[in-house]
């Protein structure tokens, strides 16, 4: 009896033991898998660091060209890790140099010469006009300056009947006669221009038979 009760008592032991060993194992198992885990968390989170310290390409809009023939070209680059705090931006700049620079008096008396002629006109229109008074102060058969061409004897209509201080300068005839300033010219040369229905059959006949017709625009057509 006494034997059997101490096999039972060794038998229990060893269960303990086993258990005991089991249970240890689970812990260090649990205990592995738990660093394994914290290990791979801090990877995740040092590669995510990493990923937003990395610059991206950017893309970069750059204008070329004047106002008449303006378009845009894309260009991607990427910014070099050194210089990721402090970025340095490469820009191709374009620099557009004015063809006319103008007093104040002879670039109000433009802006309201364009006004008075072709306020009623498309942009083209307004252009046009810009581009004939301009032609002639580069014409050594007109006055040298804007005021001197727009306010010359029986050239242009709104000039001696005094309309020409009346008009309101739109926003648009400011933003063509900007381009003609810089250049634009769609005049072919132009230095005459007459609007038949006002100007009646007599005067526009002159035109015809004195100077090279040119091309017609709106009302308006343009004679050199």
């Amino acid at each position: 009896m006494k034997k059997e009760y101490g096999n039972m008592l060794v038998f229990v032991y060893l269960a303990f033991l086993s258990i005991l060993t089991i249970e240890i194992t689970f812990h260090k198992i649990q205990d592995t898998q738990d660093k394994i885990k914290a290990e791979q968390a801090a990877v995740i989170i040092e590669e995510t660091k990493e990923a937003e310290e990395i610059p991206q390409a950017e893309v970069m809009e750059i204008c070329f060209g004047d106002m008449s023939e303006e378009y845009i070209e894309q260009i991607e680059f990427v910014m070099p890790e050194a210089v990721s705090e402090r970025r340095v931006v490469l820009e191709q700049s374009v620099e557009r140099e004015m063809a006319y620079h103008l007093s104040d008096q002879d670039y109000q008396t433009l802006l309201r010469i364009v006004e008075a002629e072709a306020g009623c006109e498309d942009e083209n229109g307004k252009l046009l006009v810009a581009n004939v008074v301009l032609n002639r102060v580069n014409s050594p058969r007109f006055p040298s300056t804007v005021y001197g061409v727009v306010y010359q004897a029986n050239q242009f209509t709104p000039a001696y009947n005094g309309r020409l201080q009346y008009v309101r300068v739109s926003e648009e005839t400011k933003q063509v006669v900007e381009r003609a300033l810089f250049g634009e010219d769609i005049s072919q040369g132009a230095l005459y221009f007459v609007s038949s229905s006002i100007a009646g059959t007599e005067k526009s006949n002159w035109f015809y038979t004195s100077l090279t017709h040119l091309f017609d625009h709106g009302r308006h057509s343009f004679f050199k």
